[in-house]
């Protein structure tokens, strides 16, 4: 890569006050080997900084496809991306549904970045954070599904639990579940909406002695409830799965997560796909004709970002990089 490649794109603001500082975006134009004329897909348009980026490398022939199924993304985007000389083509829909929107064996490569956005993190009315004291939410496109309070006055502590273990990796989680349980229920029947610091007194009631880490256990609560509002985990394991049958051979899975639960999720996922034998394990002969891998690791291991750009923003300091090639 030369160090013109290495230069980002600027990357404007409008009216709306906000924009996306993309993570590892050298790295992801790299991993996806972008040709001029290609087709493209974004399953993480957000406010556009990868997408952005990717369509300034597309002439009038390359088409770029991008995913969100927030409204406020996709306005913000959309702006942004009005002048790009590529076919820019939004789908408002859920990223699980790529298989739906996109055509088999069309893409040269397709690009993720997991988890919530900044924006959705920085504006607390839309109930992501527990910054501020607005109620809980949580849903990544707030006209469909449950909202968090809906789901935390009907969950049960099992389930709950099970949450927040399979989300979070969470310690004590049948405790906490329990504590967040019968909190909501007093909160339900006060007639009110229950607030981050509801939940911030039920962890700090199950981790009295970890009060200095309260924030990121907050974090990871929220990110637990999060995750299982919008399904993100079986969201995430089925539009990678499609996302193979879109790509052309030789086209790019370029995937970034935030955490070690969505980490794990693209690992496994991605390895269904790497293996040329699909046959149980206690076959003592392969019976399967063993020409069945899809995909190929670009990087053996997960890529990180630099210290420049983690002392930059600090949002990319848990950032894991995974490409892959489809053979």
């Amino acid at each position: 890569m030369t160090s013109a490649d290495l230069r980002q794109p600027k990357l404007q603001t409008n009216e709306l006050g906000f924009y996306h500082d993309p993570v590892m975006l050298a790295e992801c134009l790299d991993g996806l080997n972008i040709k001029p004329n290609g087709t493209y897909g974004d399953c993480t348009l957000g406010g556009g900084g990868h997408s952005y980026a990717i369509a300034n490398k597309l002439n009038e022939d390359g088409t770029l496809h991008a995913f969100d199924r927030d409204e406020e993304a996709v306005a913000f985007a959309t702006k942004r991306l009005a002048g790009v000389k590529c076919k820019f083509i939004v789908h408002p829909v859920r990223f699980g549904m790529i298989g739906a929107e996109i055509e088999a064996g069309t893409l040269d490569g397709v690009l993720y970045d997991l988890g919530i956005s900044s924006h959705q993190v920085d504006d607390s009315a839309r109930g992501f954070t527990f910054v501020g004291n607005n109620p809980l939410d949580l849903r990544m496109d707030r006209r469909e599904g449950v909202s968090a309070q809906e789901w935390l006055f009907k969950v049960n502590a099992d389930d709950l639990a099970q949450a927040l273990r399979k989300n979070a990796d969470m310690d004590r989680a049948f405790k906490l579940a329990t504590r967040m349980v019968e909190m909501a229920a007093a909160v339900k029947a006060e007639g009110r909406e229950i607030l981050p610091d509801d939940v911030k007194a039920i962890v700090e009631s199950v981790f009295p002695d970890k009060r200095r880490e309260v924030n990121g256990l907050l974090a990871r609560v929220f990110q637990a409830i999060r995750m299982e509002v919008n399904g993100e985990l079986k969201e995430i394991e089925d539009s990678l799965r499609s996302a193979v049958d879109c790509l052309k051979v030789g086209g790019r899975l370029v995937v970034m997560s935030y955490h070690s639960v969505e980490d794990r999720c693209v690992k496994e996922t991605a390895a269904e796909f790497e293996k040329a034998c699909i046959c149980p394990e206690n076959l003592p002969v392969c019976m399967c004709g063993g020409n069945h891998q899809r995909l190929k690791k670009v990087n053996r291991k997960p890529i990180l970002p630099s210290d420049e750009e983690i002392a930059r923003n600090s949002r990319a300091r848990s950032a894991k990089l995974r490409i892959y090639e489809r053979v």
